[in-house]
């Protein structure tokens, strides 16, 4: 799903810096997550908000409002005012997949400006080791011998983590039933107690339980191997074809926020995504490929994926 070539993208921070040197926030600046504390996006953007206070000379406060699979806090900043103070880091869960698949109060595309692509990570679907599934094929031929019998966590309707799962009904005519939640931590709290059966998420809430030899890791739903797992094939490797639901994260602002606030937005963001000293302190422990690509690379990315997921043939009710 994701244009590759986008993110060998030139960051262009010359371009920006004039711009940018003509804004400056005067009062602090709120990052709004759309999941509960604890997952990998909360993560993500509590590490971001301290080097950006910093550096904006403002305080950074982040605010979880979980809900929708994404969309409540979508909503928040699409509806906020434009002046560069609220913004938004979000998945494209709530920024792809959402808007493209059923109806949502924002428009991805006329409600947001981007600020910049932070990075992408993989899914991973796991379940719990003494489940008795071994592999993608035991699920496969478990949820076949007991259909509506298994069911499957997301962290919200429309999610990239429901939507890996529902790719895999779709393809073996399964009938998991699928139970959302507000965030990465709840979901696998119900994984580990046996609420459901199977989950598929970004490895910041999973590797510990995996490493502890609670959980087992059934595949990866990239298109391929993520450099940080390569011992876990992917789907695509286990004969699903196009199967490539992979995770990216960025930052948005609502849309006509001043193009001198998104470029100096975006010019201290790119600084702290790329310093060399954030990869080992927290892109590797958050399993991420940084990017930090511009504005104008990270829409490209955001409209074809939209036009993909508005012709997949899925559709999505939310609630």
């Amino acid at each position: 799903m994701i244009v590759r070539g986008l993110f060998a993208c030139a960051l262009a921070l010359a371009a920006h810096c004039a711009a940018a040197a003509q804004w400056s926030p005067s009062r602090p600046v709120k990052i709004v997550v759309p999941f509960a504390p604890g997952g990998q996006p909360d993560l993500i953007a509590r590490s971001l908000a301290e080097p950006l206070a910093k550096a904006l000379g403002q305080p950074v406060i982040v605010e979880n409002r979980p809900g929708a699979g994404g969309n409540i806090g979508a909503d928040v900043v699409a509806h906020a005012a434009p002046d560069g103070h609220t913004l938004l880091l979000g998945t494209n869960g709530q920024l792809v997949v959402n808007p493209a698949l059923a109806k949502t109060p924002y428009d991805p595309l006329a409600d947001f400006v981007p600020v910049t692509l932070i990075g992408t990570s993989p899914s991973l679907i796991v379940v719990r080791s003494n489940a008795g599934i071994r592999s993608i094929a035991d699920l496969v031929s478990l949820a076949k011998a007991r259909p509506n019998g298994l069911s499957f966590g997301s962290v919200g309707v429309g999610s990239i983590s429901q939507l890996s799962i529902e790719l895999l009904n779709r393809f073996e005519g399964l009938r998991m039933v699928h139970v959302p939640y507000n965030g990465g931590a709840p979901a696998v709290a119900a994984l580990l107690a046996g609420d459901i059966d199977v989950l598929s998420l970004n490895p910041t809430s999973l590797i510990a339980h995996v490493q502890a030899g609670k959980l087992r890791i059934l595949a990866q739903t990239s298109g391929t191997r993520s450099s940080f797992i390569r011992d876990v094939p992917t789907m695509g490797e286990l004969g699903y074809r196009r199967y490539d639901v992979s995770v990216w994260m960025s930052v948005m602002a609502p849309a006509h926020t001043p193009p001198a606030a998104i470029a100096r937005l975006h010019t201290e963001l790119a600084l702290i995504i790329r310093d060399p000293a954030t990869k080992a302190t927290l892109w590797d422990k958050q399993w991420i490929d940084p990017v930090a690509a511009t504005p104008e690379a990270t829409a490209v990315l955001l409209r074809g994926e939209f036009r993909t997921w508005a012709r997949s043939g899925i559709t999505l009710e939310t609630h």
